[in-house]
């Protein structure tokens, strides 16, 4: 192998991307709903993920958060 294609091979190895949980992004909608901080990750993450209303009253959301994230995942 040159060593054009080594170090190519390096450097993305080198470069981590993001792991992200279902269980942290459930939390996150959460605080990002109680702080009223509702940005396009956060929607981004409802629809990458799949998040339903269940899952955010299994996290413990309250109904009015619920009814603000429902414009969200519907």
């Amino acid at each position: 192998m040159g060593k054009s294609k080594k170090r190519i091979f390096n450097k993305n190895v080198s470069t981590k991307g993001m792991v992200l949980k279902r269980d942290e992004v459930v939390l996150k909608i959460l605080s990002d709903i109680k702080n009223n901080n509702l940005t396009s990750e956060t929607k981004k993450y409802i629809s990458l993920f799949g998040i339903t209303m269940e899952e955010l009253s299994e996290a413990g959301a309250e109904f009015e958060e619920l009814s603000i994230a429902k414009n969200f995942i519907l």
